[in-house]
């Protein structure tokens, strides 16, 4: 295929620097960054805590909902048992938002990275597989190939 040459995306967003896909991703991250610092995810750790003792240090591990096993604080993340879902155009904030910042702490599960990855694929999997036997594209990629 070489010499063959792809259409480009129109840039239209930020001063033409930026297609529409970059542009919602950015705006996803600051969303996704936002929840760092969010109550109720603060809380669902808390709730999956406990406190030993490591070399003398009193330490945190989080337990996984998954595979129930002990882990430190880096190597555990917050998963939303409802997905925010996708972000492809500003249709789609509220939505996103509303999974997002979820208030119920039920809502949230705290998973070791592994087990975070396997749901994550799952879900995503899922959603193709619904997209496909509804007919709906599932984004750029379809139109690219």
């Amino acid at each position: 295929m070489a010499g063959v040459k792809r259409k480009l995306k129109e840039r239209t967003r930020n001063g033409n620097t930026e297609t529409e896909a970059k542009h919602m991703a950015n705006i996803r991250g600051v969303l996704r960054r936002m929840t760092r610092f969010w109550k109720p995810k603060q809380l669902a750790l808390k709730a999956a805590s406990k406190q030993v003792v490591v070399a003398g240090k009193k330490v945190y591990r989080y337990k996984c909902a998954k595979c129930a096993e002990y882990f430190p604080p880096k190597s555990v993340e917050v998963n939303h048992i409802v997905p925010a879902g996708s972000l492809r155009d500003y249709n789609d904030l509220p939505a996103f938002c509303t999974n997002l910042f979820v208030e119920d702490i039920s809502l949230l599960e705290v998973l070791c990275k592994e087990c975070h990855v396997d749901i994550t694929n799952e879900q995503k999997a899922d959603a193709k597989t619904s997209r496909a036997s509804s007919g709906v594209s599932s984004g750029f990629r379809d139109i690219i190939h």
